[in-house]
């Protein structure tokens, strides 16, 4: 899953807290992206928290005080030490200024709780597995969407060279339940093709973001399932809406699973004192349990939550689910599924069948719809076809261009809209067979009308590939 929203100059800041950054408790944000050398910057290396208010807070160069320091030693003029440490036009010169836009990566629920619950090495793997998954969904967005505009108006654009993102690992949400998350700040300022820095397109972010989500959970799911050995099922969270494809074998009840309010903060407590006794080397006495208590206490509360390091978020995690969790291994519940439920899957996806499905949902969910619409869908469609086995690179295009080449009309309202060519999804209509039931039952829902329009075609095309060939005769001239 991946949510997106925009960061002005105030904001910036709640994503070193959200991370426990200041405190040192966590891994420090790292910068990600291509467009990294023309700031100076590498990948991989930590975000200080002044280069983050620099470049996410005014709009500057995030090295700008050493900027600064160099040219002003260096005998340069004031105009020329202020214009080297500005990325374009001045934030003071925009009436709101737009700095960045932030990318926030999640996983669905039970892979969560197998971070959580299981043991560090299936923790750390699957944080391995979210870091790949998040990386290459950048380096698609780099690569695919991102775009430079400058002038009035932005009326120049061009393919942005790269990205300046810089990450920032969330372990828990405000209530300290377990929420691995990944906040990706995208700043806007990227070099334009003369040199100079121009701003990132960032509408089209927004109508790509739904695709860069499905890019994501889709690596993510490949990444668990080679390391883990795990297959997915679908999970209906909303009746009649897309399901949600979780690790089989996860009891869902830990989906929702809570503590008493004396249990929580009993848990946490002790996983309190286990961090105060690596700490300090020995156990806490009276007094230092009795402001642990209180600690938790306050933390555990629905308004208030202070960052702590994994360790002891994990412990209380543990302990809290140990009533429904008992002995058992989360790994070994999810492997075992696998092992029950192992079903061959092709290797090769039939592109012109993932064609016709994409296209006859989309087109009856939508009505018009545009390139992301289809690429978001072919890339469910891989996720459920494959269940976590790789797919080979590129397919998810090869199937929107099928689909744009032999089923899509253009809208002509605005370029780059289509709608469904029924008629070609459909094309022998005096045949009820091959249509979906009109008018449909009230009761169902958008996707599930979605849903059949595309059974009918699919089962249809499948029907016709498995009739027999016609027998060969004999020429009559041989």
């Amino acid at each position: 899953m991946l949510d997106i929203t925009r960061v002005g100059p105030g904001s910036w800041h709640l994503y070193f807290e959200r991370a426990g950054h200041e405190e040192g408790l966590v891994r420090p944000g790292l910068w990600t992206g291509r467009g990294l050398a023309a700031m100076g910057l590498h990948p991989g290396s930590a975000v200080t928290e002044r280069q983050a208010e620099l470049l996410f807070g005014k709009g500057r160069h995030p090295n700008a005080d050493q900027i600064e320091a160099t040219l002003a030693q260096a005998g340069q003029n004031t105009e020329t030490v202020g214009q080297a440490k500005l990325l374009g036009r001045p934030v003071a010169h925009i009436a709101r200024p737009l700095l960045a836009v932030a990318l926030e990566f999640r996983a669905s629920p039970t892979v969560h709780l197998l971070w959580a619950l299981g043991d560090e090495q299936t923790r750390a793997t699957i944080e391995d597995a979210q870091t790949i998954a998040c990386d290459r969904t950048i380096a698609w967005i780099e690569d695919a969407v991102a775009q430079v505009r400058w002038g009035n108006g932005g009326r120049h654009r061009a393919a942005a060279d790269g990205l300046v993102v810089a990450v920032f690992r969330q372990f828990d949400n405000v209530q300290g339940a377990p929420l691995l998350t990944d906040h990706a700040l995208v700043s806007v300022k990227v070099r334009r093709p003369d040199g100079k820095w121009g701003n990132l397109h960032t509408a089209e972010l927004f109508r790509y973001a739904v695709a860069a989500g499905t890019l994501f959970s889709l690596l993510l799911m490949e990444e668990i399932t080679e390391r883990l050995k795990v297959t997915w099922e679908p999970r209906e969270v909303t009746a009649g809406a897309r399901p949600v494809w979780e690790i089989a074998g996860i009891p869902h009840e830990l989906i929702s699973w809570k503590s008493s309010r004396r249990q929580e903060i009993a848990h946490y407590t002790q996983g309190l004192i286990t961090w105060y006794e690596a700490r300090h080397g020995h156990p806490p006495g009276e007094r230092a349990r009795h402001a642990l208590a209180r600690w938790a206490a306050e933390d555990t509360g629905p308004d208030k939550h202070t960052p702590l390091p994994l360790p002891v978020l994990r412990h209380h995690w543990r302990q809290s689910a140990a009533d429904l969790l008992g002995s058992e291994s989360l790994l070994r519940l999810a492997q075992d599924a696998a092992e029950k439920t192992r079903r061959p899957v092709r290797p090769r996806i039939d592109i012109g069948l993932a064609a016709v499905e994409i296209t006859a949902i989309v087109g009856t969910m939508r009505g018009g719809f545009s390139h992301q619409h289809l690429l978001a869908e072919a890339r469910r469609y891989l996720a459920a076809t494959l269940h976590g086995h790789r797919h080979t690179p590129g397919t998810d295009e090869d199937i929107v261009a099928e689909a744009l080449a032999r089923y899509c009309t253009p809208a002509g309202t605005a370029a780059g809209t289509w709608t469904a060519d029924w008629s070609a999804l459909y094309p022998d209509q005096s045949d009820d067979s091959t249509m979906a039931p009109e008018p449909w039952p009230t009761s169902f829902s958008r996707y599930q009308r979605a849903q059949i329009t595309a059974r009918i075609r699919t089962d249809r095309l499948r029907t016709v590939r498995r009739l027999p060939l016609p027998p060969v005769t004999a020429s009559s001239d041989s």
